[in-house]
């Protein structure tokens, strides 16, 4: 055969290899891996699937857009900011303090703006929900991706900052709920059509949305639609639990899926009272404090075989998706505690056992745990360091609000000040959803540890997490930008003291610091045009929402910086003119009239204090 007739034979048979895999990829998952194995066989993956996928047969690997991480020498504008923020805060200037913050407050909501707005036309047209990502192959819902991380986030950020808009997302919301019913499931687009599953991904699927997606919404904006939904899609996950342990049924063997349990259950007792809430939660934690934890070095594994009393799997996962089971079993030992209840004291030594095993296993040298660790040994099978130490973290320190005491503070201040040396850090290599979750973890305990350089870590590292942003609005262009706008709002929320404009306006800056010696809080509220509105101060949520007696640190929380109590009565002074008024706690949450661009000019300088 001449070498022309060989190149035809060639181009015709990769014509029929490219048909064949274009045809198996679109028909299934299992069969696309078929091929993939074939191709790697045949030593043509790297010439078939990139055809593949610029043909739209493949999805190409994702996320599609990444981009570097910041280096730590950057010069920048923004860190001009930071610094001069730090040497007002030396200073003890919190007037100058709080206008800074409200600089830092303005980019954080702008930048959560910006992927909302990106994402608002990748809504499906059918139900308004949210793909897996922009790639049109990912046309697809999953309550554990898109709705727990991403819609759940799009719609708070509607919420606060684009409330027109909020019912589209809400009736969603609803069509999710028509077409899946109780249990959340995966919809594919166009037209929407339910995709079934197996039970444990259904499981999985719905403990995922309750946990990082509706939970979070009720905490930040207490009782709605999320709630509602939230309360059905736990309801449901009762009725079905199906895995067999000696204490009856749980909803699933994986470590995971029970420590999502037992945070939403816990908080939802807290709040309705509802018995079956917590003999589910009380039938989970038992079995975990005295079969499986007495049964693996006190160490909690990936997944466990109740049957065969063993683990499923030879790890331990202390990165998310594998430690929600800490600070799970933690709530509700607070929540047994609080009630008076003689579980709290059967509960205490195995549950200090775990924490104490926790301490000692699966650590670098500098305090940081290990991604996944081997449950024999206690070394790491995977070096790489959590991204998401604060979620371990928050159960030490709930635990000793629990006992009042400080048992564990040290070593909480020991990990805040070790995470505070790290720069420019690849947390989940060049994703920036490590930037994401790391400095989440941070917020949540910063209230309780007021140390210096990891306030400034905040404002400095979340610069790599805003660069990470591109100029469309999107971030990655998948359903872990909802991530970034999550702690892109915690940060809002941290640099203004939990006070907000409203409605919000793109250039409308409000930023406050507080002065813990006087008991003074500073606010600046600034505009470049004309403004009126309201400055909405925050609520004791932990009390007014959850009906619980105190706060404490937890996963899917907003923290609470500077509250005011309904009943109390607080001073707010014009620190420019000196006109001093008085407002109930309530009215301040309800908001204070704010009117910029008058006789008053284009700025307010406020100084607040509990009476």
């Amino acid at each position: 055969m001449k070498h022309w007739q060989k190149a035809v034979v060639a181009v015709l048979a990769l014509g029929v290899l490219l048909s064949a895999s274009g045809w198996a990829v679109r028909r299934s998952p299992a069969l696309k891996e078929v091929v993939r194995t074939v191709l790697q066989a045949t030593g043509l993956e790297t010439v078939v699937m990139p055809l593949l996928q610029k043909m739209g047969l493949v999805t190409p690997p994702l996320p599609e857009y990444c981009l570097p991480i910041l280096p730590a020498d950057r010069v920048s504008a923004r860190r001009l900011v930071v610094t001069a923020l730090q040497e007002a805060l030396d200073r003890g200037d919190f007037q100058q303090a709080a206008q800074l913050n409200g600089i830092l407050a303005q980019e954080a909501y702008q930048r959560a703006y910006r992927a909302l707005k990106a994402w608002e036309p990748m809504r499906d047209p059918g139900t308004g929900l949210v793909p897996f990502a922009t790639h049109p192959r990912t046309a697809r819902w999953e309550p554990e991706h898109a709705g727990a991380d991403l819609y759940s986030f799009l719609l708070l950020a509607s919420h606060l900052l684009d409330p027109e808009n909020e019912p589209l997302w809400l009736k969603a919301m609803q069509i999710e709920r028509e077409i899946c019913g109780p249990m959340p499931c995966m919809i594919r687009f166009g037209p929407a059509q339910m995709v079934e599953r197996d039970l444990p991904e259904v499981t999985f699927g719905a403990s995922e949305f309750a946990k990082d997606g509706l939970l979070a919404l009720t905490e930040r904006l207490g009782p709605g639609p999320w709630l509602v939904r939230m309360e059905e899609v736990m309801d449901a996950l009762i009725d079905g639990a199906s895995v067999q342990t000696g204490l009856g049924p749980i909803c699933s063997n994986q470590t995971e899926v029970n420590g999502e349990m037992l945070q939403v259950l816990s908080r939802l007792y807290w709040m309705t009272g509802e018995e079956r809430y917590l003999e589910m939660a009380e039938r989970i934690g038992e079995v975990y404090l005295f079969d499986v934890l007495p049964h693996s070095r006190y160490l909690p594994p990936a997944a466990w075989d109740f049957e065969a009393r063993r683990p499923l799997h030879n790890e331990i996962r202390f990165r998310d998706h594998g430690s929600e089971i800490i600070p799970g079993l933690v709530e509700l030992y607070l929540l047994e505690k609080e009630f008076g209840r003689s579980q709290a004291a059967r509960y205490r030594e195995p549950l200090q056992r775990m924490l104490e095993a926790v301490l000692a296993n699966g650590r670098a040298e500098d305090g940081l745990w290990y991604s996944i660790v081997d449950l024999e040994t206690g070394r790491p099978t995977e070096r790489g360091v959590v991204d998401t130490w604060g979620y371990i973290l928050n159960a030490y320190q709930t635990f000793d609000l629990a006992e009042g005491s400080d048992t564990y503070a040290a070593e909480i201040e020991r990990v805040m000040r070790t995470v505070a040396t790290y720069r420019s850090f690849p947390w989940e290599g060049p994703l920036q959803d490590g930037y994401a979750d790391t400095i989440e973890s941070m917020l949540y305990l910063l209230p309780w540890f007021d140390i210096p350089e990891a306030h400034r870590w905040v404002d400095d590292e979340i610069e790599v997490m805003f660069g990470k942003q591109l100029s469309s609005g999107f971030v990655e262009g998948w359903y872990l930008d909802g991530n970034f706008i999550r702690t892109a709002l915690l940060y809002a929320a941290y640099k203004t003291q939990g006070v907000a404009s409203w409605p919000w306006r793109w250039d409308v800056r409000v930023g406050s610091a507080y002065d813990r010696e006087g008991g003074v809080l500073y606010v600046c509220v600034g505009a470049e045009s004309a403004w009126e509105g309201l400055l909405r101060f925050d609520l004791p949520r932990h009390r007014l929402f959850w009906n619980m007696p105190f706060e404490y640190p937890r996963l899917n929380g907003t923290p609470e910086w500077f509250v005011v109590e309904p009943e109390g009565i607080y001073r707010v002074v014009d620190f420019d003119t000196g006109e001093s008024s008085l407002y109930s706690g309530q009215a301040l949450a309800d908001g204070v009239p704010v009117s910029l661009g008058g006789e008053g000019g284009m700025s307010l300088r406020l100084m607040v204090t509990e009476q």
